[in-house]
Parts: structure tokens; sequence; C-alpha cells
């Protein structure tokens, strides 16, 4: 509920609509309720693991390099979706940044960026309990030595545990051993998903 907007409706009711009001319900209406307190997310610290750094970073401070990464991405493994064009709106994905409602977990080599992990945060309303839901992740081939991945989700996870996270979700794609890769760390396979380009 975007209580903002109410409380302004309220104050304003009956007044005449100026310019300055206008506007202000326009920002107010446009306003996603925070979920996670930014704070808390900007508490998560780097960590390296031998010459990687795993961090949490800002879409916002990284949009350029994300571009490229998620070009990268989509031509290794969404093959079934090439038909469409890759177009990202990175001002939504900063929208729900500064709400608390987006995580952007990021790999880095010599400072160049390598792989990314970026999750939805949400309320479960089964359980009532904090999750987060895999938007991407994918790691350069280069990146993917000594285990790298396997301590990149392990610095995800522990960052998402101490924003109270319970319950993760991932998708992985039948290109690549992903799902292996995953049951190897305890996720378990509890649904199949399909997917459908809809001609014409």
């Amino acid at each position: 509920m975007n209580t903002q907007l109410i409380a302004l409706l309220k104050a304003n009711m009956g007044l005449a609509l100026t310019w300055d009001l206008a506007a202000d319900i326009y920002v107010a209406a446009g306003r996603i309720e925070t979920l996670v307190s930014p704070g808390d997310i900007e508490r998560i610290q780097p960590r390296i693991h031998e010459d990687t750094v795993f961090a949490r970073e800002r879409m916002e401070d990284v949009v350029e390099e994300m571009k490229l990464l998620h070009q990268a991405h989509w031509h290794e493994t969404e093959a079934h979706r090439h038909g469409l064009t890759l177009n990202p709106d990175y001002e939504i994905f900063i929208r729900y940044e500064r709400a608390g409602r987006y995580v952007l977990f990021t790999l880095r080599n010599d400072g160049r960026l390598q792989g990314n992990c970026a999750l939805y945060l949400d309320k479960s309303t089964h359980t009532q309990t904090l999750l987060a839901t895999e938007d991407t992740l994918y790691l350069l081939p280069e990146a993917r030595k000594r285990r790298a991945a396997t301590h990149f989700i392990e610095y995800c996870e522990n960052a998402l545990k101490s924003l109270g996270v319970k319950e993760i979700n991932v998708s992985v794609k039948t290109v690549n051993k992903a799902g292996r890769f995953f049951s190897m760390l305890g996720y378990r396979h509890v649904e199949n998903g399909l997917s459908k380009i809809l001609e014409g």
C-alpha cells in the first residue's frame, strides 16, 4: 500500500489542484514502498576469495558494465528468446533497488566485472517471510574456475540471510549444467517451468 500517496491525497481533499500538488501526486504515485531498509543492504561487506572480490553493488553505479554482462548472458543462455529484443529497463531496477526490493551482487577480477547475481526481494503472501527470487545469475567463462561460483553463491546466501531472507528461488536453463550445480549446493528441484514466445 502506498501510504505516502494516500496521506497526500487525504491532506489535499477539496483543494484546488495546483501544478506543485500535481507534481507531488505524480512522484508519490510512482513511489515503491520500502521493503528492506537500504541501510541494512548498505552494510553488506565485500569478501575477497583468492584473486576475486565478491560485493554488493548498486545498479545505478554499474549500469554500463551490467549492460555488457547482460548481453553476454543473453547470447549464451537465452537462445529461446532470440526472436525478442534484449532491452532491460535499468530505471526500474534502480527504483526497486532504492526501495529495498532488489539487490545486486557482483564478482570482479582486477576490478573488471565478470559476474553477477541479481535478486528481487519480496514478502511471501503464504508465509509472511522474506524471500529472494533470482532475476539474473551469470559468470563469464573466465570466472568459472577454482570453485569461484560456489564461493560466490555462498557469499550471496550469507548476505541474504543477514537481511532476514528465509527462502531463495532460482531458475536454471536447460542449455547448461546449472541445475546440477545448485543441487550440489542444497537446492531442491521443486517445479518445472515452461516458456512460450507468442508469435505475431
